[in-house]
């Protein structure tokens, strides 16, 4: 039996074109297995249902052999324990046609090795242009990423919600605004003080430039990132807010490569990140982390942050929920 499958790698992309050739080459429908996932991760369920469907004899076939993963290890890996299972390959749309009727036959062994490495380095350099092309375009002042969502007037309204002591929370309901959208865009909010005494962060600077003190006993009001402390009760409120947000973020060579541990980070209004984040929201509660870096630019949690989240108590299916809902 001949079982197709198709895969995209993201949700915004369409099917149709893979389903439509997988169609007429004779492949039914029930018998085509579709992905909306990167194929950088074997972790995908489509493939894993199909893997666990194929018997003996059966043959899969994609419409390009990068639908099946997009390393070389990986696609090797995948057809290697395919032959071992008797089940064969075969592709459709590459300028390489592979036969499964000889796997071990050197040339078409040759042609999966060069189709797996042509599919890596397409990988790898669509991902060096995309890199180019945002700095290029931010050297030059324009602005890179998605369109704005929030307008002028939202952004002034914000402000004036958060300048009033309104917490995060309340900021969203009456706006209307995501918490991303507000973290990108709601500027620092600036320090109040009701004396003429210089700015303590200041003076810790100055002070730890000529000699070295003890370490301080954290102080559940302070940014364990940049050491600023509310100096009014009304930016009490909103400083704990911010501080209660679990920032994740992935460096490049981790996000590239599915592996790695996030760096956790709590972050007040006046050193939180304002670029791209993605929003690790509970089904229920609506809390989670906010993901900064190249992982904020998906539409899903990679690897690294799944695991991150497993780790600390939180259940990933069938519904997203935090470790006080699970």
């Amino acid at each position: 039996m001949e079982l197709g499958y198709a895969r995209v790698s993201t949700t915004k992309q369409d099917l149709a074109r893979q389903i439509d050739a997988l169609t007429k080459a004779g492949i039914d429908q029930a018998n085509i297995y579709v992905d909306k996932k990167s194929g950088a991760t074997t972790e995908r369920p489509g493939l894993q249902a199909l893997l666990g469907y194929a018997r003996t004899g059966d043959v899969i076939v994609a419409h390009t052999l990068d639908r099946l993963g997009r390393t070389v290890r990986d696609t090797l890996n995948l057809i290697h324990d395919l032959h071992r299972r008797g089940i064969g390959i075969r592709n459709l749309a590459d300028p390489i046609r592979i036969d499964s009727t000889n796997p071990d036959d050197p040339m078409g062994q040759l042609a999966v090795v060069l189709l797996a490495l042509f599919g890596q380095m397409e990988r790898t350099y669509a991902v060096e242009r995309a890199a180019h092309a945002r700095t290029v375009a931010t050297e030059k002042g324009r602005r890179v990423g998605r369109p704005s969502v929030v307008t002028d007037a939202q952004l002034a309204y914000a402000t004036q919600l958060r300048d009033g002591g309104a917490t995060i929370a309340e900021i969203t309901a009456q706006t209307g605004l995501t918490r991303s959208t507000l973290y990108r865009h709601l500027p620092p909010r600036p320090a109040e003080t009701l004396t003429a005494a210089p700015d303590p962060v200041e003076e810790k600077a100055s002070d730890s430039a000529g000699s070295v003190p003890p370490p301080p006993v954290p102080d559940p009001l302070t940014c364990p990132t940049c050491g600023h402390e509310p100096a009014t009760r009304r930016e009490l409120v909103p400083h704990r807010a911010d501080l209660a947000t679990v920032w994740l973020h992935l460096d490049d060579h981790d996000h590239d490569h599915g592996h790695g541990h996030p760096r956790e980070a709590r972050h007040c209004a006046h050193c939180q990140p304002h670029g791209h984040v993605l929003v690790i929201s509970c089904s229920r509660c609506g809390d989670g982390p906010l993901v900064t870096g190249p992982a904020a630019d998906r539409d899903d949690p990679p690897e690294p942050i799944l695991t991150w989240l497993e780790r600390h108590g939180w259940t990933l299916k069938p519904d997203l929920l935090c470790p006080n809902h699970s």
